[in-house]
């Protein structure tokens, strides 16, 4: 059973990733229907998110959820919750509301992102609502600079809560350095290089969206998002793979 193997245990997942947008800054990151963010562009927009969340307080292990659908912008806010230090707690559009506010009473986050459209169907919370597209003049204001976090890789990458068919949902802390142990392998084997392309189908709720999300975005890769139409569609799915 040696199962042993090297892995950056020092490095967390937006550090790889800054590495990549340095290495490859006009590669394709992200595709979404027409719109395509590369490596410099996704990596900008992300810093200038992180930037305004730690004016608002972010900070190594607070707590920030993400109430968006598959975009573009989902992908940013990930990515800027980590470098601003946080660890995200996923709430995907379509979670029935008592499931949404247990999370948002279990984590108490001080923040939510979301978006203009989605903020009404959101249960009554303390949380700050943070609208991407209806904030964004004000978040673009902010530098583009990777921002200056001390972080370690210990600290927590995001929540996720168990379903709750045993139970009471649980929320499950993720290390940075398990998530990049799992990648590493994953980079392996099966395998992914710079050259592929990954279709991200998993709402954020579910943990393999972190594979699907991150390992293209530390490999080089491209990842193309659909939305939840799309996912549940066999047809729509076929045509967006061929």
């Amino acid at each position: 059973n040696q199962t042993e193997a090297d892995y950056s245990q020092d490095q967390c997942l937006h550090q790889i990733f800054e590495a990549r947008a340095a290495d490859t800054p006009d590669a394709i990151a992200v595709r979404y229907g027409d719109e395509s963010l590369s490596y410099r562009d996704l990596n900008a927009r992300a810093n200038q998110l992180a930037n305004f969340l730690s004016a608002k307080g972010v900070a190594p292990e607070t707590y920030v959820g993400i109430y968006l659908e598959p975009s573009p912008a989902m992908v940013v806010a990930i990515l800027a919750i980590h470098k601003a230090g946080g660890a995200y707690v996923p709430l995907a559009p379509g979670t029935p509301l008592e499931r949404i506010g247990m999370m948002l009473e279990e984590s108490s986050a001080p923040l939510v992102l979301t978006q203009e459209s989605l903020t009404d169907s959101l249960p009554d919370t303390s949380a700050e609502l943070v609208q991407l597209d209806a904030d964004w003049e004000s978040i673009a204001r902010e530098s583009e600079e990777n921002p200056d976090v001390s972080l370690e890789s210990s600290h927590l990458a995001y929540v996720i809560f168990t379903s709750g068919s045993t139970g009471k949902p649980k929320g499950v802390q993720i290390e940075h350095r398990s998530v990049v142990n799992f990648l590493e392998s994953m980079r392996r084997s099966p395998g992914m290089t710079a050259e592929d392309t990954l279709l991200a189908v998993t709402t954020l709720s579910f943990d393999i969206s972190v594979l699907e999300l991150y390992l293209p975005l530390t490999t080089g890769a491209s990842v193309v998002l659909v939305g939840r139409e799309t996912t549940s569609d066999g047809r729509a799915l076929a045509q967006v793979l061929t």
